[in-house]
């Protein structure tokens, strides 16, 4: 059986959190906080676009657009 660890603290802002959700960007589990800023991002939509198609694809294990610091 496949097992998932999801980290205790957000792999962004390093801040604890019971909620966690991967990035559009790259493969980090973020908290609420970091995801509502990152939905701000002027590429987020590109990133959400390509997440789709690689999706649509069949590759579940697409690494992201990327984010620059």
């Amino acid at each position: 059986m496949y097992s998932l660890e999801i980290p205790s603290n957000c792999q962004r802002c390093s801040e604890p959190s019971r909620s966690m959700i991967t990035s559009m960007f790259n493969t980090q589990w973020i908290c609420t906080a970091c995801k509502e800023k990152e939905m701000k991002h002027p590429r987020y939509e590109e990133a959400e676009r390509r997440e789709r198609e690689e999706c649509s694809k069949g590759n579940r294990n697409f690494e992201g657009i990327g984010l620059e610091d």
